[in-house]
């Protein structure tokens, strides 16, 4: 009985994931740049194709080598040996992402987001900026909780149960507009 006291343990396979969210993509690309500057081990992986477009021509413009921008497509484990991995953005479908690390030796990966991105759109986002602006957040400051995780884990469920048949893009913001009928 008192096992539940405090509601239900978490499930460990679902909290491999550690969320930056930054209030704009214009936030999200200068924390990458920084961090792909500091740690040369670390590899940068997109679910979209666009998204692996903008950021390779990004780390060209900024003196980084491109091919540590990893389209989810050409990704296999011996790419992954010797770096840390680390997601430009999240899959619509949280299960989708569960299936692909699942054999993956990294304890916690982090997903650098932006507020201004489809998946959190849909969500409702364009509001809360404002707020998170008035109260001072700056657009190089990250928002990172397992809350945040948790409320995407959640709203990634959520999508799952509106999709039937899913339907392939190659950008965050053209899956929600196939996949998801408003």
């Amino acid at each position: 009985m008192f096992f539940n006291l405090f509601g239900k343990k978490e499930d460990s396979n679902n909290h491999i994931f550690t969320d930056k969210a930054y209030i704009n993509a214009e936030g999200k690309k200068n924390a990458c740049i920084q961090l792909a500057k500091e740690q040369l081990n670390i590899i940068f992986i997109a679910w979209f194709s666009n998204t692996a477009r903008i950021f390779k021509d990004l780390f060209v413009q900024n003196g980084i080598e491109e091919s540590r921008v990893i389209d989810i497509h050409q990704i296999h484990t011996a790419k992954l040996q010797d770096h840390v991995a680390v997601f430009l953005e999240h899959y619509p479908l949280h299960e989708k992402e569960l299936e692909l690390v699942s054999n993956w030796q990294q304890p916690k990966i982090i997903v650098y987001n932006s507020l201004d991105e489809a998946l959190f759109k849909h969500f409702g986002s364009d509001k809360m900026i404002p707020l998170i602006k008035l109260l001072g957040m700056k657009e190089d400051e990250a928002i990172e909780h397992s809350y945040v995780t948790q409320s995407i884990t959640k709203g990634q469920q959520k999508l799952s149960a509106m999709v039937t048949l899913e339907q392939s893009a190659s950008s965050q913001e053209e899956w929600m507009e196939k996949n998801i009928k408003a």
